[in-house]
């Protein structure tokens, strides 16, 4: 008998990765039928997915919707909980991120977008539950918006393509999983490989521009309290590191726990090649 998966916010590209990933695992297509999850299930991406799995109606902030789109369902995956039927029984995957307050032992207090997730953890956690997270690093896809890097020392890489790869390891074996967390990220990139690697992929001489934080803030055409986040979050990134404390061999075990081989950097601008001007 088929365990249900419910998979909240179905239509983003993480998700979808999680679906697809389900879907063509011969061992999780068997375990699993999919249940997605979304705000609108007549737009143009939920209609596409109703060819492949259930697509119901679930407003997180609609407490009977999320409670008749969660009946009968074994599995959750949601990308950041603020709240969750607690009669939903079996095992919770969800998307988090690193307190960068706790990290920094209070320093950073603007960096919301990663401390919010952390919270959200922290609530699950105390759930009656099983549970597991996936901490995602940097997506190559977004490589191109990467115009107002600074020094840092290491960037934690993968694909978005990739998330279901370790949502399917956490799926495969709940047990093994529960109470962890996965660092999830093909592997540690320092900027200078970076660079050789689009250097190479592109046939173009780059260079690397070190910029000030008062140019990098006038850079960023964008409300004072993101630019905020963003000056907080580099700048403890150039501090530390993406994970923590140990990222480097947080990273190596959850790349080794991946269900499936992982896409480098390298490759993905293979087959997606970078434009230039």
């Amino acid at each position: 008998m088929f365990k249900i998966l419910a998979i909240f916010g179905a239509t983003g590209k993480q998700e979808i990765s999680i679906i697809d990933h389900v879907l063509n695992d011969s061992e999780l297509s068997r375990q699993y039928k999919i249940r997605a999850i979304t705000r609108d299930f007549t737009s143009a991406k939920a209609k596409l997915l109703q060819d492949k799995v259930e697509v119901v109606h679930g407003a997180i902030l609609n407490r009977p919707s999320v409670e008749t789109a969660l009946t009968g369902v074994h599995a959750v995956f949601i990308m950041t909980a603020s709240f969750l039927s607690p009669d939903v029984e079996g095992q919770i995957s969800s998307s988090a991120l690193p307190s960068i307050y706790e990290l920094s032992g209070g320093k950073y207090v603007k960096v919301t977008g990663f401390d919010i997730k952390a919270k959200a953890e922290q609530y699950i956690w105390g759930l009656p539950v099983p549970s597991a997270f996936c901490s995602l690093g940097s997506f190559v896809e977004n490589f191109e918006s990467y115009s107002y890097l600074t020094p840092r020392k290491e960037e934690d890489v993968n694909s978005v393509r990739d998330t279901g790869k370790f949502v399917g390891a956490i799926l495969a074996e709940p047990d093994k999983f529960d109470g962890k967390t996965l660092c999830d990220a093909t592997k540690l990139y320092s900027l200078q490989e970076m660079i050789a690697i689009v250097s190479k992929a592109t046939g173009k001489d780059i260079t690397y521009k070190h910029i000030s934080p008062d140019e990098f803030r006038k850079r960023l055409k964008l409300p004072d309290s993101v630019v905020d986040m963003f000056m907080e979050m580099i700048t403890f990134l150039d501090e530390t590191e993406y994970f923590g404390p140990n990222t480097e061999n947080l990273v190596a075990w959850s790349a080794n726990n991946a269900r499936g081989k992982l896409s480098t950097l390298e490759e993905y601008l293979e087959a997606h090649p970078l434009r230039l001007e």
